[in-house]
């Protein structure tokens, strides 16, 4: 990734969210002048919703997107892979950095809404849940945008994704059935408290 592009990652399978969120990014990335490559990378069981938002997407010309629907679950599964592997090295999200974010976009998945993940070269991440980061693009010329010269465009957008951002939450963590690979103990990537443990079968049929 070259140092100076700006990357976002995107999923979900709300067309409404992606819509908006994809135009208010892009209208943002215009004004701020930073060259950004926005990709859709949809559910890590992508099926015909996610099929029929990758067509969207590519007819109104909204973002990248991966067209191959296999891609987007390899690309699941190799973060998930990347997930197991760093707990069989006895690592955890409360002190190591890429395995909160890992957790983090494994939990918008298991969630219903949009999400966003942005970055900047290797060092620079944020991300939020769709309603938060679409707000917080809306709000760029109104509430932040003057922060960008002084803090950095990163710095500046997260700063505002963290008054954005409320105490409550109910996030869900939901990993393929992987016997004796995961660990008694999960910390909550966004607050840090320990996850409640459940079982869940599910049958998912569109």
């Amino acid at each position: 990734m070259a140092e100076g592009r700006y990357i976002c990652l995107y999923g979900g399978e709300d067309m409404d969210w992606i819509r908006k969120f994809t135009t208010a990014t892009n209208a943002v990335a215009k004004t701020a002048g930073i060259p950004l490559g926005m990709v859709y990378v949809g559910k890590s069981n992508p099926k015909d919703r996610v099929r029929r938002n990758n067509d969207t997407i590519a007819s109104e010309n909204l973002s990248h997107i991966w067209q191959d629907l296999t891609s987007i679950w390899y690309f699941w599964v190799r973060l998930e892979s990347m997930w197991y592997s760093k707990v069989q090295l006895g690592r955890n999200a409360e002190t190591d950095h890429v395995m909160q974010e890992i957790m983090r976009m494994l939990t918008y998945d298991s969630s219903e809404g949009g999400w966003a993940v942005f970055a900047r070269g290797s060092a620079e991440m944020a991300s939020a849940k769709g309603a938060i980061f679409l707000t917080c693009m809306q709000e760029y010329n109104t509430v932040w945008k003057d922060q960008v010269e002084p803090k950095g465009f990163m710095p500046a957008m997260r700063d505002h994704l963290g008054q954005l951002h409320t105490p409550h939450h109910c996030n869900r963590l939901v990993l393929p059935g992987t016997a004796g690979k995961i660990p008694e103990r999960i910390i909550c990537s966004e607050c840090g408290r320990v996850m409640e443990k459940f079982l869940m079968y599910r049958c998912c049929d569109e």
